[in-house]
């Protein structure tokens, strides 16, 4: 008599009961929250989750690492960074402020399957920051020899291997491709390659000078920071840096790397094409006492 006149509000009535159901939908909807707390959690620990994706791969990239000391040449094996000192570290450009590394580089596409470089990634041109696994490579041998403590000469083939993959069972080569396949490289011609072929050897060019030629210095030591050319030796073009194709990147704003020789009206190479193969300067005992 009474249950005739109970009027229910809007919100009770999307509160359904009957004797199929053994729990009441407020306690279906609990314990489904609770479901989907735990599969959250369960992600968040593999490391499926896009923020847990991003701190690990900023944790793998930006790992700390030491590069190989020397006051003088550069050897075979010794782990360096290849710095661009004469050009600006950001966009828009700003006073006093030089310098990019060249080093690895993760898109938003790449982090949804791995959280550190592999076969493919871009290399790209960051600010100068400490040396990490992300912009260190390795300088090894292109004629299949173990020259490790061999000192690196001008105009000699070598190859950049990433330092992070060293111990890989396929390590990672910095590479160019001349003829790429159109669309698919985009602003970003370098890239990291597990393949050892031809599109993989550099050499080391001396800086156009006036007093001496570059056939006079062709054998002789290359030195660590000082200015050199990098050079591809099967397009014979010039490792650079393009100053008109800034991107958005995870840590900000990156520079895309450019194959192309570019000349002042004197034959000389433009900022942008030059770079010092990087590494600290060994100081000796007798150096820190003074």
């Amino acid at each position: 008599m009474f249950g005739n006149n109970i009027k229910l509000s809007d919100d009770d009535k999307g509160i359904v009961y009957s004797n199929r159901v053994r729990l009441g939908n407020w306690f279906e909807a609990a314990t489904l929250e609770e479901y989907k707390l735990n599969i959250f959690l369960e992600q968040m620990k593999k490391g499926g989750l896009t923020l847990a994706r991003f701190r690990k791969m900023t944790e793998n990239l930006n790992a700390p690492t030491i590069l190989t000391q020397s006051s003088g040449s550069i050897a075979f094996g010794s782990k360096i960074s290849l710095y661009a000192p004469h050009v600006p570290s950001s966009d828009p450009p700003v006073e006093g402020k030089l310098g990019l590394l060249l080093g690895g580089h993760l898109t938003s596409n790449d982090i949804a399957y791995s959280q550190q470089l592999e076969d493919g990634c871009t290399i790209i041109g960051v600010p100068y920051q400490p040396p990490a696994l992300s912009n260190s490579f390795i300088i090894t041998s292109a004629d299949y020899c173990d020259r490790t403590g061999e000192p690196l000469k001008y105009n000699q083939e070598f190859l950049l291997i990433l330092s992070s993959s060293k111990n890989r069972k396929e390590p990672l080569y910095v590479r160019y491709d001349p003829d790429p396949v159109p669309g698919l490289c985009g602003l970003f011609p370098l890239y990291l390659s597990k393949y050892n072929v031809s599109n993989t050897r550099w050499r080391v060019l001396p800086v156009q000078r006036p007093d001496i030629t570059r056939f006079e210095q062709e054998g002789t030591h290359v030195h660590v920071n000082q200015d050199v050319v990098i050079n591809h030796c099967s397009t014979n073009r010039n490792l650079g840096i393009n100053l008109g194709h800034w991107a958005l990147g995870f840590f900000g704003k990156v520079c895309a790397p450019l194959l192309k020789t570019c000349l002042d009206v004197y034959g000389r190479e433009l900022p942008n094409n030059v770079w010092q193969i990087h590494t600290p300067i060994a100081t000796s005992t007798k150096e820190k006492s003074t």
